[in-house]
């Protein structure tokens, strides 16, 4: 009875404990100015016309005023990581899927279904995804302050990446973000800002 009255009252500071260390965010990453000037400015230059301003919700970028390098980059990583993480990324092992086959040739027709489950998902899901994670994106970076501006897609397809059914190569990945936050810590744009 003792034991049960001590937790009691240690709950709430078990929990105010937990509460702190969910505050705790990673050490900002600090780069040299060699380091910030090796990466390239992408091309951000185009005619604007009315089949590019279409596409404005698939393809855009980020800036924030008086915004530095090392911040945007932090920035830009998290909403990444963010958007990544609410993808589901799901491979098909042909070796376990032949012995489910052999074991349990039965439920063919369920495999069969899964399988055509998978395939609708590769045609659908892909696009769904890739949607999905330009609007977790767009929410996450307009929390931070960050306006967005449209691009035409050639340009966006220099320095950004989709991710539908599987996830991009992580040495690509980060040349990307960098390129990102040299972007959203560079000059004000002088196109106009978009909608977030």
């Amino acid at each position: 009875m003792r034991l049960s009255c001590l937790g009691l009252l240690l709950l709430p500071l078990a929990s105010q404990l937990s509460a702190q260390a969910i505050k705790n965010e990673p050490p900002l990453r600090e780069f040299s100015a060699e380091e910030v000037e090796a990466v390239a400015m992408p091309v951000l230059a185009f005619e604007e016309n009315e089949k590019i301003r279409g596409d404005y919700e698939k393809y855009f970028y980020f800036h924030r005023d008086f915004t530095s390098f090392d911040q945007a980059f932090a920035d830009v990583t998290e909403c990444d990581a963010l958007s990544s993480g609410l993808s589901y990324y799901q491979g098909v092992d042909s070796a376990q899927m032949t012995q489910a086959m052999l074991q349990y040739g039965v439920l063919a027709g369920g495999i069969g279904g899964a399988i055509g489950g998978l395939m609708a998902d590769a045609i659908f899901g892909s696009a769904e995804r890739r949607k999905q994670r330009r609007l977790n994106i767009r929410n996450c970076m307009f929390y931070k302050g960050y306006d967005r501006y449209g691009l035409e897609k050639d340009l966006w397809q220099e320095f950004n990446f989709e991710e539908g059914l599987s996830r991009e190569n992580a040495d690509d990945r980060e040349a990307a973000l960098l390129m990102q936050a040299k972007v959203a810590s560079g000059p004000k744009p002088e196109q106009e800002s978009i909608e977030p």
